[in-house]
């Protein structure tokens, strides 16, 4: 009724009343949704809907010092998709850093539109206060100048971004890297994936990877990486056929990696792979099963670290497939 009450008030005798009242407005509507007050659809606003999703990790190889640390994770803020993701991404952080974290992540694809820079840059503004660490998603490197717009964005509110790379990160006396996969990686063969993944930071303990693609992420499921976090992926109960998907990644993608009783974590080798269902919404604000998420990250050590060996265990492998790879490219890697 609140969709047609409206339009119905337009066509009757009632109509030129409502067109001659000073108090109303008439224009073009690019966005019927944006015309009805979100909490009147829904009972809440889309930004009240964002919820804390608390992940415990039990991991093989995460220095001492680490056990118990606390990651807060944000993915796709797709702002410039919905007018209303903006206070999603505002409610987002801020859900963020109440929660008292010891760092803060970032999963990529922040925007849709380049002109959503400098609302960008005013909604992350408040992680200046939090050690944060991101990666880009594929929206967000759509041409190079676009990816180092985002980059600077990103850096002048604090944020370390990394794209193939990764820097040191010291907790409890205990310093492991905090690695980042560029997101371009998706374009090269799975051997390559593996081997540009193993090169970074090497010689040095791995703590946690980030990547926005779940996918580039699975590639580095040896030893060198205890965690990995990700997002770029729909976790609706009504999923859109062509976009990366939950049941997807479970079935087709990942297939025997899930871990049992625990949504969305999954185990390649010695790894553990977190997937984030993000925080943005789409073309309309409905995210069926879904609503936004900061995920609350917990990890635990299983075993102690072994740095010394973590580096060399699959490098002969790896060498050996990314040369048979560029040998034979139209092979199947």
């Amino acid at each position: 009724m609140l969709l047609l009450a409206p339009l119905a008030a337009a066509c009757g005798g009632e109509a030129e009343s409502a067109v001659e009242s000073p108090s109303t407005t008439f224009g073009p509507v690019l966005n019927p949704w944006d015309t009805i007050p979100a909490d009147s659809l829904y009972g809440a606003t889309a930004a009240e809907n964002v919820r804390i999703t608390a992940v415990e990790m039990d991991l093989l190889g995460i220095p001492p010092g680490w056990e118990g640390m606390r990651i807060a994770a944000i993915s796709d803020l797709q702002l410039g998709l919905w007018s209303g993701n903006e206070a999603v991404a505002e409610a987002a952080v801020a859900t963020a850093l109440a929660s008292e974290p010891d760092i803060v992540v970032l999963l990529g694809d922040y925007i849709a539109a380049g002109s959503e820079l400098p609302r960008l840059a005013r909604i992350l503004a408040p992680l200046r206060e939090k050690l944060t660490f991101a990666v880009l998603g594929d929206r967000d490197i759509l041409t190079d100048s676009l990816a180092a717009q985002v980059t600077r964005t990103l850096q002048s509110v604090g944020v370390r971004v990394l794209r193939n790379s990764a820097l040191p990160m010291a907790r409890g006396g205990d310093t492991a890297l905090i690695a980042g996969a560029s997101p371009d990686l998706i374009r090269e063969t799975v051997p390559g994936q593996q081997w540009i993944l193993s090169q970074i930071g090497i010689g040095r303990p791995m703590g946690i990877l980030l990547a926005h693609n779940p996918i580039v992420a699975a590639q580095a499921g040896g030893r060198r990486y205890p965690a990995a976090l990700a997002g770029n992926t729909f976790c609706g109960s009504v999923e859109v056929p062509g976009t990366p998907r939950l049941s997807w990644l479970n079935s087709e993608a990942l297939p025997g990696a899930t871990v049992e009783g625990a949504e969305r974590l999954y185990r390649l080798g010695n790894m553990v792979l977190f997937v984030t269902c993000g925080t943005g919404y789409g073309f309309v604000p409905i995210r069926f099963g879904a609503p936004p998420e900061v995920a609350l990250i917990t990890l635990h050590s299983v075993l102690p670290s072994d740095p010394a060996s973590a580096d060399t265990v699959v490098v002969d492998t790896l060498i050996e497939q990314y040369e048979r790879s560029m040998a034979d490219p139209e092979g199947d890697g």
